[in-house]
């Protein structure tokens, strides 16, 4: 079985299509056309990617076909750019931080303005909100 044939076994397993495949790996959908017509082969970083998003999945399976003690076992992820953002409230004082010299601190005016919400935006596509409770 070749490279190509396991990836459209872990498609099939997962009941995925290649385009849900190729946005959970996170490749373009014409990468994953270009292998399954066997125009291309896939790149190690195509792999690498394949191997991240199933932890599961054999590297040596993957790459040769070659079953390892445990079979693998293949289950749809979730999809983490679908996933909807989680509220946090943070209390507390952070240990890590260090007070700084009043030397290094600059002075701003302040103004009546109240932060409502902080929203951080990750790279893989997911975010969390921050919620000012106050």
């Amino acid at each position: 079985m070749s490279i190509v044939n396991r990836i459209k076994q872990l498609m099939h397993d997962s009941e995925l299509s290649a385009a849900a495949f190729s946005d959970i790996i996170g490749v373009q959908r014409s990468s994953i056309s270009h292998i399954l017509s066997e125009r291309n082969k896939p790149s190690l970083d195509f792999i690498l990617k394949i191997l991240h998003a199933y932890p599961s999945v054999s590297s040596e399976w993957l790459l040769k076909g070659i079953d390892s003690k445990s079979p693998p076992t293949f289950g749809i992820i979730q999809d983490k750019k679908a996933a909807t953002p989680r509220e946090t409230e943070i209390t507390g004082t952070n240990p890590r931080t260090k007070s700084t010299p009043q030397a290094n601190t600059i002075h701003r005016e302040t103004s009546n303005k109240v932060v409502e919400h902080i929203i951080v935006c990750y790279k893989d596509g997911t975010s969390i909100t921050y919620l000012n409770k106050n």
